[in-house]
Order: structure tokens, then sequence, then C-alpha cells
């Protein structure tokens, strides 16, 4: 049982390392998009990415020190754990807001057609990602069935909402560029953003339940009386 949990514990701390590594030539190529496009899923995409990668570097951090941690510090790592699953419960739920309002704002306002030469780029990296983050997605469901914990399950909502959003932002552009020049094009973009919101919000509700669990669980065993 030990051999088996110390392996999924490497396992953990490979799978956070290689998700930072993966995602950073992603974010700043997102970023380059977004600054040479009019498009609402660009920057939404953007925005989650720029979250996304400080939960990975948090969880990257957590994991190595668990990997790492003797038997004394196993409590404190644990509740660094916790806490990390709460910054990707919250990272998730900004996300979420933000682009939802954006969205909302885009769509009363007229919509907006996205153009630019990075809408181009940005469909580009979307669906390159979608195979880099199935990847990683498999890695963490590899190390949940392995050892069951709170963290991998919560890295697996978080990458299953990235992949969702690379579909979704993908499809959308490719539509918008399809359907150019005629008024259902200023619509797509914030109408995808909503759906990237909606599918954030259906990935971070199981983020949120075990994040809240897990500190009953630590508080009530704060609370509990030494022998």
């Amino acid at each position: 049982m030990r051999t088996t949990r110390s392996s999924g514990e490497a396992t953990a701390a490979q799978t956070a390392r290689l998700a930072v590594v993966a995602g950073t030539p992603g974010l700043l190529l997102t970023a380059y998009a977004a600054a040479t496009s009019t498009s609402l899923t660009i920057r939404a995409d953007l925005a989650l990415t720029l979250m996304d990668m400080l939960v990975l570097v948090t969880v990257a951090i957590v994991a190595g020190g668990r990997n790492n941690a003797g038997t004394g510090r196993k409590r404190q790592v644990a509740l660094a754990e916790t806490l990390a699953n709460a910054f990707a419960a919250l990272g998730m739920c900004l996300s979420m807001a933000v682009v939802a309002s954006i969205a909302v704002q885009r769509i009363v306002a007229g919509g907006v057609e996205p153009h630019g030469q990075g809408v181009v780029l940005a469909m580009g990296v979307n669906l390159a990602y979608a195979i880099i983050n199935l990847w990683i997605l498999r890695r963490w469901k590899a190390r949940n069935r392995l050892a069951a914990s709170a963290l991998a399950r919560a890295q697996i909502c978080l990458f299953s909402d990235k992949l969702s959003s690379n579909l979704l932002i993908a499809a959308s552009l490719a539509t918008a560029m399809i359907w150019q020049g005629t008024w259902m094009a200023r619509f797509i973009d914030p109408v995808a953003g909503l759906l990237i919101a909606t599918m954030t919000a259906r990935w971070t509700i199981p983020v949120v339940r075990d994040t809240v669990r897990s500190l009953r669980r630590d508080h009530h065993r704060a609370r509990r009386p030494v022998a």
C-alpha cells in the first residue's frame, strides 16, 4: 500500500510539472493572439489559461512537497493540498464570472465578429492543446486510479474544463470564419463565451464540493483532542 501511494505521489508531482512546462508556451501564444484579434473567446481563453497556470504552479509545488515529505509533515502537506484545491475552485469561479459577464455585455451591445491574425493562431493553438490537455488528463486519471485523492480529482476536473474549452474555442472561431460577414457571425463569439462559462461551472462544482469536505474533515481533526 505504501509503495502504491509513493508511486502515486511521484506520478502526481511529475504530471504537475509537465503541465506547467506544457502550458507556458500556450499562455504566451494565447496572449499574442488576444492582442492581435477582436475575439472574446480568445480573451476568455487568455483569462482561463492565466488562472489555470497559477493553479498548476501551486499544484506542482504542493505535489512535489508531498512526494518529498516525511511522516511528520504529511498532515501539513494534506492541508496544503486542500488549500490548492480551494485555489483551483476559486480560480475556476473567477474565470467563469469574467467570461460570462463579458459575453453578456457583448450580446447586449449587438455582438462582435472576430477579426485579426490572432484568430487563426488561437484556433491552431487550441487544437494543439486539446491533444496535449487530453494526454495530461489521462495521466491524472491514471494517477487517481493508482492512489485516489482530492488533488487528483480536482486536476481531472480542471483539465476536463481546459479540454472542453479548447474544443469550444476552436469550433467557434472556425464557425465565425465560415460565416464571416453575416449577422450570425457577430454572435458566435459571445455565445461561445457563455458556453465556456457554463462548462467551467459544470467542472467547478465537484472541485468546490471536494474542497468543502476536505476543509470540514481537517477542521474536525484539528479539534479532536490529543490522546
